[in-house]
């Protein structure tokens, strides 16, 4: 009887741990997609003007790598861009698609099982970070070597 108890409730850890699903799972970034971020009257209407070709980085923080918020990095080439979305030290997917009046129409690739899904992106719901970590550069990069043939 203890062992039949035991293995119910390991079959039951093993299953609904969040170890064994993936830590950000689309659905969740689908919804956050659609709230509204207050705007403070700190804040300046820079987000109105469109980017300009490079590489960006935008957060649902203004600070860089903060726990439990989504980030995108991508790199934007004449309307085109690629790139990663993640949340830090977490699982990270990448994306491929067009830049439109500041908002990211992409197809995101699940890291787990390479489908894709199309996605909107606002990019005026997030603040823009000025500043591109090594961690950054080197998420950007791994989208770029499997994904530009899609992309550019």
């Amino acid at each position: 009887m203890i062992f039949r108890l035991v293995a119910i409730a390991t079959y039951l850890i093993l299953t609904y741990s969040t170890a064994n699903r993936p830590i950000v799972q689309y659905k969740t970034i689908s919804l956050k997609f659609k709230e509204e971020r207050p705007k403070f009257s700190s804040e300046t209407d820079n987000n109105n003007t469109l980017l300009s070709d490079g590489i960006h980085l935008f957060g649902q923080s203004s600070q860089p790598e903060q726990i439990q918020n989504e980030y995108f990095v991508f790199q934007l080439k004449n309307g085109k861009v690629i790139g990663a979305l993640y949340l830090p030290h977490s699982a990270f997917y990448c994306f491929y698609g067009f830049y439109k009046q500041n908002s990211l129409d992409v197809k995101v690739v699940d890291s787990y099982d390479n489908t894709a899904s199309d996605y909107i992106v606002d990019l005026e719901k997030y603040y823009p970070i000025n500043q591109v970590s090594e961690n950054d550069a080197r998420i950007l990069n791994t989208c770029q070597t499997n994904y530009q043939n899609l992309a550019w």
